[in-house]
């Protein structure tokens, strides 16, 4: 098994809800004034690169500021994840408004992505449910035709950080059109075609006034390179949350065993607004991403107590192994690791 495998069968009870009663009340309240400013500081560096990009006629300039815009969009985008979570900010209104913004410029419908991803939380690395999941069991892969097999070891090896682009058109934004088939439940199916409205209109409404001050399609076209590079940004963290963090065995209420926490500089825990303190973020997801670092070391010292595995890892070092990586399947009964190079020896590819 690779280093990334490192799930072990538990030798200790630990429960999901005492481990949560440890966590102090304090620490469930956002900084509201904090991460305001935290907002704002985010959603300039996305606009006004973007229609300095716009003004340009220089395409270095054009294209250094689309990164930065870009990059802020990602960050923008992890924002809009903790909104989505109820914690951002307080009041309700205007969480639910930060939330809406941030999505709908990073490309997503928020009322649709909310469900989605509430679906991934319930459901982590659990082959049949997680909508999120990255990796794949052998007859899924086999199951596969020939130009969904080549883009999936693409994005799955050295690409890796093209892989989220892919999992929008596949999963993220289809669910917002498809609400009926993906849930039962009125309220949600009602909300997120609310949602879906609002969403196009706050991107024509923006569009049309970039239009109207004379920049034509150039501002939606940087504004799509500058989703492309969010989700490039994406990509990369969200190989590092779960990626093989499962042991096939019943991993419900357990969020220690499927959830992987990356240490990295203070910039880029600002751009990910936390979000790589994952296990803390999957053992209670209402708690604010400000405070995550705060309840890290009691979690991860009754975790280990309980000698249960903790996940962690370099941001840096994980990206060498993450892009080294040889392309794999898993193998459905055992859950070992099968390279490419096995399945063409037994012909299977």
């Amino acid at each position: 098994m690779s280093s990334t495998t490192i799930s072990k069968q538990v030798t200790m009870p630990l429960q999901l809800t005492e481990l949560r009663k440890l966590i102090p009340k304090e620490y469930y309240e956002p900084p509201t004034a904090k991460n305001i400013i935290n907002f704002l500081i985010k959603a300039t560096f996305f606009m006004v690169p973007l229609y300095g990009a716009c003004l340009s006629d220089n395409f270095f300039v054009i294209s250094l500021l689309t990164l930065i815009s870009g990059v802020f969009l990602f960050s923008l985008g992890t924002v809009g994840h903790d909104c989505g979570h109820g914690n951002y900010v307080k009041p309700k209104w205007l969480n639910e408004a930060i939330g809406q913004f941030s999505m709908t410029f990073h490309g997503l419908p928020y009322a649709g992505w909310k469900h989605s991803h509430n679906t991934h939380h319930a459901n982590t690395n659990r082959a049949d449910k997680d909508p999120d999941r990255l990796w794949l069991y052998t007859d899924e892969y086999l199951a596969f035709n020939v130009v969904e097999r080549y883009f999936w070891r693409l994005f799955h090896t050295r690409l890796f950080w093209m892989s989220a682009v892919g999992h929008y058109f596949r999963s993220m934004l289809p669910w917002s059109f498809k609400i009926a088939e993906k849930t039962k439940s009125a309220e949600v199916i009602k909300d997120a075609r609310i949602d879906l409205a609002i969403f196009f209109t706050i991107l024509i409404s923006f569009h049309a006034g970039m239009w109207a001050l004379g920049f034509g399609f150039k501002s939606l076209i940087i504004h799509a390179v500058t989703i492309l590079i969010a989700f490039m940004c994406l990509s990369a963290y969200v190989r590092t949350e779960h990626y093989l963090l499962t042991t096939g065995e019943d991993v419900e209420d357990k969020p220690w065993l499927t959830s992987r926490t990356i240490t990295q500089n203070a910039f880029l825990d600002f751009l990910a607004t936390n979000l790589n303190y994952h296990v803390e973020h999957h053992i209670l997801q209402i708690i604010p991403h400000d405070n995550l670092p705060k309840i890290r070391p009691l979690l991860k010292k009754v975790i280990l107590d309980a000698k249960q595995p903790y996940h962690e890892d370099n941001f840096f070092r994980f990206m060498v192994k993450a892009f080294n990586e040889e392309f794999f399947v898993l193998e459905r009964e055992t859950f070992r690791e099968i390279p490419l190079t096995e399945l063409k020896a037994k012909n299977l590819v």
